[in-house]
C-alpha cells in the first residue's frame, strides 16, 4: 500500500497517510482521517479544561465547590464525594436510543441531563483545588498529574515529591521552576536535564552534581557555566549571586542561554529508543510524530503519555493500548472517540466511565456493559444496533473522529488546547470556537507590594500567608500557602512576583512547539526532523543525534 496524500477538511493544509497508518485504521475499523493530526488534537484538547475553575454549589446538596464548570452550565455538577456516591444512579438518565435521528444529538441530550463530575480528582487526598490528577496526596493548583505527593503548581508532574513551580517533571524531588526534567533532586532553574542533583540553572545536562548554568555536560560536578571549578569557588559563587535574589537568577539563566547559542544542540530530546520521531520520548519503540512520551511501542500522533502501545491520536493519559481518538485512558484498551475512561474496553464515544465493557454513548458509567447513551441491554441487541450507529456515523463521514465540537462544555481560552494552540478570541470565534469573557479573578485587593516582602528568606513568617500580592506582569491578586512559603524558606529561594498562571506560561513558553520541522544537522548536514523552529535553527547549532553523542559523549 502506497502513501497518501491529503487535504485537511479543516484547515485545507496538506497531510500525508503512510502504509502503517492504513494497516492501523483497518485493524480498528476505521477509515482514514479527513483532517490533519494537528487538528485532531484541537479537536480532543478543546475537551479538557486542566485549570480554568470556578466555584459554584453543588447541583445536589448546594454546598459551594470548587469546579471546571462555570455556574451557568446547562448540565447538573456534584461535588467529587457525591459524584462518586451511591446517593444517584448513572442509569437512570438513560436515553432511548431513535436510528431515525442524529446519534450526537442524542448524546448531547445525556450530556446535559446527567450529572458531571465538579473535578476529574482521582483516589486522592487533599488535592482539593487540583483537576485530572489521580492517587496524589497534599497537591494544590497542580494539574494532569500522577502519582505526587506535596507538590504545588504544576502541569504534568508524575511521580514527584516536595516540588513546586514545575512543567513535565518526571520522578523528581525538590525541584522547582523545571521544565522537562526527570529523575532529579534539589534542581532549580533548570530545562531538559535527567539525573541531576543540587544544581541551577542547566539546559540538557545528565548525571550532574553541584552545577550551576551549564549547558550539555555528562557525569559533572562542580562546574559554572561548563567551566570546572573548586567546592570553594563554587561556594563563593553562590554567596556573591544568592538564589533569594531574583538577579541572580536572571544572570545565570542569561549567561546559560549565551552558552547554549555557542555548543551544540541536540536535535531530540529522549533515550533508550529505537524508530521513534517527535520530542521528549523515552523508552519507546515505533513511535512517531509523538510528544512526551514515556514508553511506548507501535503508535502515532500521542502526545503526553506514560505508556502508549498500538495507538493513535490519544494524549493526556496514563497506560492505554489499541485505542485511537482518545483523551484520558487509564489502563484501557480498545477505546475510540472517548475521553476519561479507567480499567475499560471496547468503549466509543463515551466519557468519564469506569471498569466498563462494550459501551456507547455514555456518561458516568461504573462496572456497566452492553449500555447505549446510559440505557441498558441485553448481549445481543447492543450489537445489533452498535453496528446501526456505526453504519449511521459512516454515513455522515463522522465515524472515527472525536466528539464535535460543539459537545465541547469548554470555551477556547478555558480549555488547555489554547495553551497548546493558542489562538485570540477573534481567531477562535472565527474558527467557530466559543469564547467565555471575563472568567473570574480579582485585582486591585492587594495588601503589599512585592518590593516590601522579605527579601532574606530566614525572615520569611506565618503571616505572608494573610498579604494578597500582585501579579506583576498580569496585575491579578494571588497569595500564598504554607507549604511553599516553607520551600522557599527550606530552599533558599525568593517569593514569586507573578501569579500561577503568568508563571505557568512563562514555562510553557520556553518548550519547542508539538510539531517537526526539516532542518539540517549544523556538523554533517544530513536532513534532520526537529521541533525547533526554522527561526531557531537559525540561532542554534542543532545536531543530529549521532552527531550530537559523538560531540558530548
Amino acid at each position: 500500500m502506497k502513501s497518501e496524500n491529503k487535504i485537511c477538511q479543516n484547515c485545507k493544509k496538506d497531510f500525508v497517510i503512510e502504509p502503517d497508518d492504513f494497516s492501523f485504521y483497518e485493524k480498528m475499523g476505521v477509515p482514514a482521517p479527513q483532517r490533519c493530526p494537528e487538528c485532531r488534537q484541537q479537536l480532543r484538547t478543546l475537551f479538557r479544561n486542566f485549570k480554568t475553575l470556578y466555584k459554584r454549589p453543588s447541583s445536589m446538596s448546594g454546598k459551594t465547590m470548587v469546579s471546571v464548570y462555570h455556574p451557568d452550565t446547562p448540565f447538573p455538577v456534584y461535588d467529587i464525594s457525591e459524584w462518586w456516591g451511591d446517593d444517584w444512579d448513572p442509569m437512570s438518565y438513560g436515553v432511548d436510543l431513535d436510528l431515525k435521528k442524529p446519534f450526537f444529538s442524542q448524546f448531547e441530550i445525556l450530556l446535559n441531563t446527567v450529572p458531571r463530575i465538579s473535578l476529574t480528582n482521582v483516589k486522592n487526598e487533599s488535592c482539593e483545588y487540583s483537576n485530572q490528577i489521580n492517587e496524589c496526596k497534599n497537591c494544590y493548583l497542580v494539574f494532569g498529574a500522577l502519582n505526587n505527593e506535596n507538590c504545588d503548581y504544576g502541569h504534568i508532574v508524575w511521580n514527584c515529591r516536595d516540588s513546586v513551580d514545575n512543567l513535565y517533571l518526571f520522578k523528581c524531588e525538590s525541584c522547582h521552576e523545571c521544565v522537562d526534567c526527570l529523575e532529579s533532586s534539589k534542581l532549580f532553574y533548570s530545562q531538559e536535564c535527567e539525573s541531576c542533583v543540587d544544581s541551577i540553572g542547566l539546559f540538557d545536562c545528565r548525571n550532574c552534581l553541584n552545577c550551576i548554568g551549564c549547558v550539555g555536560q555528562v557525569n559533572k560536578s562542580y562546574c559554572i557555566f561548563n567551566k570546572q571549578v573548586a567546592k570553594e569557588q563554587y561556594r563563593e559563587f553562590l554567596s556573591k549571586h544568592p538564589l533569594a535574589e531574583k538577579s541572580s537568577i536572571e544572570y545565570i539563566l542569561g549567561e546559560r542561554e549565551k552558552l547554549r547559542k555557542t555548543l551544540p544542540q541536540r536535535s531530540f530530546f529522549g533515550s533508550h529508543n529505537n524508530d521513534v520521531s517527535g520530542n521528549h520520548i523515552y523508552n519507546s519503540h515505533n513511535i512517531h510524530n509523538s510528544f512526551d512520551i514515556k514508553s511506548g511501542e507501535n503508535s502515532k500522533f500521542c502526545f503526553t503519555i506514560r505508556e502508549a502501545i498500538d495507538s493513535y491520536d490519544s494524549c493526556f493519559t496514563s497506560e492505554l493500548s489499541e485505542c485511537y481518538q482518545v483523551m484520558t485512558g487509564l489502563g484501557s484498551n480498545k477505546v475510540i472517540g472517548s475521553q476519561t475512561i479507567g480499567d475499560s474496553h471496547n468503549v466509543y464515544y463515551s466519557d468519564n466511565c469506569y471498569s466498563c465493557n462494550e459501551i456507547f454513548g455514555c456518561y458516568g458509567l461504573r462496572k456497566k456493559s452492553y449500555c447505549i447513551l446510559n440505557k441498558q441491554y441485553s448481549k445481543e441487541e447492543y450489537f445489533i444496533l452498535k453496528e446501526k450507529i456505526i453504519t449511521h456515523l459512516r454515513e455522515i463521514c463522522e465515524w472515527g473522529n472525536f466528539f464535535p465540537k460543539e459537545l465541547s462544555p469548554f470555551a477556547y481560552n478555558e480549555a488547555i488546547v489554547n495553551e497548546y494552540m493558542p489562538l485570540t478570541k477573534e481567531e477562535a470565534l472565527a474558527q467557530g470556537f466559543k469564547w467565555k469573557d471575563n472568567i473570574p479573578s480579582t485585582k486591585g485587593q492587594g495588601t503589599i507590594e512585592y518590593k516590601d516582602l522579605p527579601k532574606n528568606p530566614e525572615d520569611y513568617r506565618d503571616k505572608l500567608l494573610a498579604e494578597i500580592l500582585t501579579c506583576k506582569k498580569c496585575e491579578k491578586n494571588y497569595k500564598l500557602i504554607n507549604r511553599e512559603v516553607n520551600f522557599y524558606k527550606k530552599n533558599k529561594l525568593a517569593l514569586p512576583s507573578k501569579c500561577f498562571n503568568c508563571r505557568h506560561e512563562e514555562r510553557m513558553s520556553k518548550r519547542n512547539p508539538r510539531s517537526l520541522w526539516e532542518g539540517i544537522c549544523a556538523k554533517c548536514g544530513i536532513v534532520i526532523q526537529t521541533s525547533y523552529k526554522l527561526e531557531d535553527q537559525k540561532i542554534y547549532k542543532i545536531y543530529c543525534e549521532k552527531c550530537y553523542q559523538q560531540e558530548v559523549y
